[in-house]
C-alpha cells in the first residue's frame, strides 16, 4: 500500500461541502445521491482516491496577505481566555526546548501543523504544536479549540500547558506522553515492549468512557470531540488513557435540539458514525459511535481497517458484527488475552460495543448509559431489556444498510496513479487533506 493511501485512512480528514436538495434521500458530500452500493462507488468514479483527494482546495487556503491585525486580534482573545500568565510561554523557551524545531524533534505533522517534542528548562517533557495561520478560519478554529480544551479539567482528559502566538504561528503546548497512543500500544511498535492485558484494556476503555461522559454531560457546557480514536487516547507510564487533540472538537448544543448539521465532514475513517458520513448530523452521539469501534479494538487488537484482511473483513465493525450475531463474541477476543481476562467484563465490553455502533442516532445510548453498562451498575439491566426488545427503527434517520460498504469501499478505492499524478500526491500529501489538527498518536519521547 503507498504511503499516501495509508495516510488517508490513518488521520483526520476534512471533506467538501455540497448543497443538498430536500427531496434527496442521500446527502453524503462525497457521493452522488443515487449511489447505493458499494459496486456503484466504484464505477462511478474512475480516479483514484489519492489523486481526487489531492485535487481538493486547500482548507486553510494561503492569501499570502498581512494577517497582523488578525493576529493581534488572535492575542487578545486568547488573553480573555487564558488569563493566566504562566499559560504563555516565550517563542525563545520553546525554540530551545526544541532544539530549534529540529527535523530530529519532529513527532507529528498534518495538513496544517506540526509537532515537536520538547524539553524545558526545569526537565518537564513537552509537545509543541505549531499551527501556520494561513487564513482567518484557521485563527478562529485555533481560538476555539484553546477556548474548548482550556475549560476542561478531567484526569482522563491531556490539559493544555499554555500557548505562544509567534507572527503567524500559532503554537499550543501540552504533556509529552511518556508512553505514547492507545494506538502505538495496541497496534504498532510500542506492542513489541508491552502486550496489553485484559485488566489494563478494561481500565482503558473505563477511563476514556470517564473523559467523554466528562465532555457530554459534566462540563459547563457541552463538548463533542468528534475524533474518537485510539491515536488520541495518551497513555501514562501507569497506562491511564487521556483523551488528547481537541482540534476537531465544537461545542455541543444546549438547546433542545437533537444535533447540528455541519456541512464540513471531518473526522477518520473507520470511525464514522453513519448519520455524520452520510447526512452531515453532529451530536454527542458520534463519540459515542466511534468509542464503540475503540472497545473493538480493545477487545479485538485489530485496527479500525485493516487493507489486508480478506473481503468483508477489512472493516472491524464489519467483521465484528457476524460474530457477534451469531453469538460468537469469543471470536472476538484478542489471542494474546485469550486465556486470562474477566469472563464478566469482557461480556459487558461486548455489549456496550454493540450497543454504541447501533446505525440509529436515536436508537444509540449516550456515554452516561454505556459507562454504567461497562460498570455493571444496578438498573442498567433493565435499559438493556427494553433496548434488545426495540428492532433497529430509523425514524427520520434512513441510512442505505451498505452505507458502512460505501465508507469502506471510499478509503479502500484502488489506485490508479499515473507517474505524474504520484509524483503530485507526493508534493501536496501534506496540504489540506487532513484536518486543522495532526493526530497526538506519536506524542512520544
Amino acid at each position: 500500500m503507498s504511503e499516501e493511501k495509508r495516510m488517508i485512512l490513518g488521520r483526520s480528514i476534512s471533506l467538501p461541502s455540497i448543497d443538498i436538495s430536500v427531496d434527496q434521500k442521500q446527502g453524503w458530500p462525497l457521493l452522488k445521491s443515487d449511489i447505493l452500493g458499494t459496486q456503484q462507488v466504484h464505477h462511478t468514479r474512475k480516479v483514484s482516491v489519492v489523486n481526487w483527494v489531492m485535487s481538493l482546495p486547500d482548507r486553510f487556503p494561503n492569501h499570502h496577505q498581512n494577517l497582523n491585525s488578525e493576529t493581534n486580534f488572535v492575542k487578545k482573545q486568547l488573553r480573555d481566555i487564558l488569563r493566566d500568565n504562566s499559560k504563555w510561554f516565550k517563542y525563545n523557551v520553546l525554540k530551545t526546548a526544541t532544539s530549534d524545531f529540529s527535523q530530529e524533534n519532529l513527532i507529528g505533522k498534518g495538513g496544517c501543523n506540526e509537532v515537536y517534542k520538547g524539553i524545558l528548562e526545569d526537565g518537564r517533557g513537552v509537545a509543541v504544536k505549531i499551527m501556520k495561520s494561513s487564513s482567518k478560519e484557521a485563527m478562529t478554529d485555533f481560538v476555539q479549540e484553546i477556548e474548548i480544551i482550556s475549560s476542561l479539567s478531567h484526569q482522563n482528559i491531556s490539559p493544555l500547558l499554555g500557548v505562544c502566538v509567534q507572527d503567524n504561528d500559532l503554537i499550543s503546548v501540552y504533556n509529552l506522553s511518556s508512553t505514547g497512543s492507545l494506538e502505538g500500544t495496541l497496534h504498532g511498535k510500542q506492542k513489541d515492549k508491552h502486550v496489553l492485558s485484559w485488566e489494563e484494556r478494561f481500565k482503558i476503555a473505563i477511563g476514556l468512557a470517564e473523559a467523554l461522559d466528562f465532555i457530554h454531560n459534566r462540563c459547563f457546557k457541552p463538548v463533542i470531540h468528534r475524533d474518537v480514536k485510539t491515536s488520541n487516547v495518551l497513555l501514562s507510564n501507569e497506562l491511564h488513557p487521556q483523551l488528547s487533540d481537541f482540534g476537531l472538537s465544537m461545542w455541543g448544543p444546549t438547546t433542545s435540539s437533537r444535533y447540528s448539521i455541519q456541512g464540513d465532514v471531518v473526522g477518520t475513517f473507520g470511525y464514522l458514525a453513519p448519520e455524520y458520513f452520510m447526512y452531515g448530523k453532529v451530536s454527542d452521539k458520534v463519540d459515542v459511535y466511534a468509542f464503540g469501534v475503540v472497545l473493538l479494538e480493545l477487545i479485538s487488537g485489530r485496527n479500525p481497517i485493516s487493507p489486508e484482511n480478506p473481503r468483508g473483513q477489512q472493516s472491524l465493525v464489519m467483521w465484528a458484527k457476524p460474530l457477534i450475531e451469531i453469538g460468537n463474541s469469543k471470536g472476538l477476543l484478542d489471542p494474546d488475552v485469550a486465556e486470562i481476562f474477566d469472563e464478566s467484563q469482557f461480556q459487558r465490553m461486548v455489549l456496550a460495543a454493540t450497543h454504541c455502533l447501533t446505525r440509529s442516532a436515536t436508537h444509540r445510548p449516550n456515554i452516561k448509559q454505556i459507562l454504567r453498562l461497562l460498570k455493571g451498575e444496578n438498573g442498567i439491566g433493565i435499559w438493556i431489556k427494553e433496548e434488545e426488545g426495540n428492532e433497529d427503527c430509523f425514524d427520520d434517520e434512513v441510512y442505505p444498510n451498505s452505507s458502512a460498504e460505501l465508507q469502506l469501499s471510499l478509503a479502500m478505492l484502488e489506485e490508479e496513479d499515473d507517474e505524474s499524478a504520484s509524483t503530485s500526491s507526493m508534493e501536496r500529501s501534506n496540504k489540506s487533506l487532513f484536518s486543522s489538527s495532526c493526530s497526538f498518536g506519536d506524542l512520544q519521547p
